[in-house]
């Protein structure tokens, strides 16, 4: 480890191995000491040495612009960079990825830390992160703003942006609010250092939206909770990114507003009446402001009718009474109808001798039903004359 002994007439100054040391007179700049042992006289302590640590990566000095700049001969242990303002950096230290240089950064590195190397990308021109890169940068954990090697006036953040695309799926990538280009499903890499890039993401499928507990009051101000559901499907995605920020909000909202235009203009009585015009009114309503952010709208259907309790009570009450007076009437219809057919009966038996005695024996099949055995006495007329009794 580097040393600094200070003594009434000489200073010592000991350089470690892997180390260096600048030394100074009055402040500026006089010569580099290597690793070993020096001797120097300083009197008037003019003399001071700052020591570095080459294996540290990083040479690191408020005034390293200025020295790399007007002393050479630093250029045998410090490589300098300067990147431009749309270029990016990938820095790597002995064929190994270190980190990602912003851009307009400066960068002051010790050549003694090992083999260096700086692959510059124009992102004006390219904003696509290759494959292997991505991959390294995930793997070392390089993809966070902490990481990125940049001077303090850089403003931080993740220089690449990732997203993956699923199955089914499509992307569209803004570049500064403008579409650059559509992506399949994949894996996908962007520098964002330069500009603003951002990835929207489309599902391609059916899709099954809810429209749940809307509270919403009817014509003749019942307060009901409806709870709609509808199937929707993006039939172009480039149309639906450039019209609305949020496409699920949108149509949300939609069918939120046409939900509650169409049980506010009808009573109580005709939505329970005519139970598919919610439906019907809901899809005219919204089938073609959906279709102009370039959306199908598939079906629309209530799940369900919530009354209040008071309501649903007197409701109950109303069916209960009208489901009695229908019973009454069946039955007094049943009853006249009973009544009809035993007159028609006796009409027809009143001038028709042989159809009454077939009425008699019928009568009779169903006495003798009811007796264990029965004895005649004095023939069929008798027996006619008993059950006549009986009867």
């Amino acid at each position: 480890m580097s040393q600094l002994q200070q003594g009434t007439l000489f200073d010592k100054v000991v350089v470690a191995q892997n180390e260096l040391a600048l030394m100074f007179r009055n402040e500026q700049f006089e010569s580099v000491l290597n690793p070993g042992k020096y001797r120097f006289a300083n009197f008037s302590k003019e003399l001071t040495w700052k020591f570095f640590d080459m294996k540290g990566l990083y040479f690191s000095d408020a005034n390293a612009d200025q020295l790399i700049k007007e002393h050479r001969e630093l250029d045998e242990y410090v490589q300098f960079w300067k990147l431009d303002s749309k270029e990016a950096g990938l820095l790597y230290v002995d064929n190994q990825l270190r980190g990602v240089v912003a851009p307009g950064d400066k960068l002051f590195l010790w050549k003694a830390a090992g083999e260096l190397k700086l692959d510059r990308i124009d992102l004006s021109n390219q904003l696509t992160v290759q494959k292997d890169v991505l991959d390294e940068m995930r793997n070392r954990g390089l993809n966070l703003s902490s990481k990125l090697i940049a001077s303090p006036s850089v403003v931080r953040r993740v220089p690449v942006l990732e997203t993956q695309i699923p199955a089914n799926h499509i992307g569209l990538m803004f570049v500064d609010g403008a579409l650059e280009k559509t992506l399949q499903a994949g894996v996908y890499g962007f520098w964002q250092l330069y500009q603003k890039v951002e990835v929207k993401v489309f599902d391609l499928r059916k899709q099954t939206l809810e429209v749940a507990g809307q509270e919403i009051l009817t014509k003749d101000r019942v307060s009901v909770r409806v709870n709609l559901t509808a199937s929707v499907k993006v039939e172009d995605a480039t149309t639906a990114a450039e019209q609305v920020d949020n496409l699920n909000e949108f149509i949300y909202k939609a069918m939120q507003l046409a939900l509650r235009e169409a049980v506010g203009t009808k009573t109580l009585d005709e939505l329970l009446t005519d139970k598919l015009y919610i439906n019907e009114t809901v899809s005219g309503l919204v089938k073609d402001e959906l279709q102009s952010v370039g959306v199908s709208l598939n079906r629309v259907g209530v799940k369900d009718i919530i009354l209040p309790g008071d309501i649903k009570s007197i409701l109950n009450q109303v069916v209960e009474a009208q489901k009695s007076a229908e019973a009454n009437v069946i039955k007094r219809r049943e009853e006249t109808a009973a009544t009809r057919s035993l007159y028609n009966t006796a009409k027809m038996m009143e001038g028709n001798p042989t159809l009454l005695r077939l009425k008699e024996l019928e009568a009779l099949e169903k006495v003798t039903e009811r007796v264990g055995s029965l004895n005649v006495y004095g023939g069929l007329e008798n027996l006619l004359t008993e059950t006549v009794k009986l009867t």
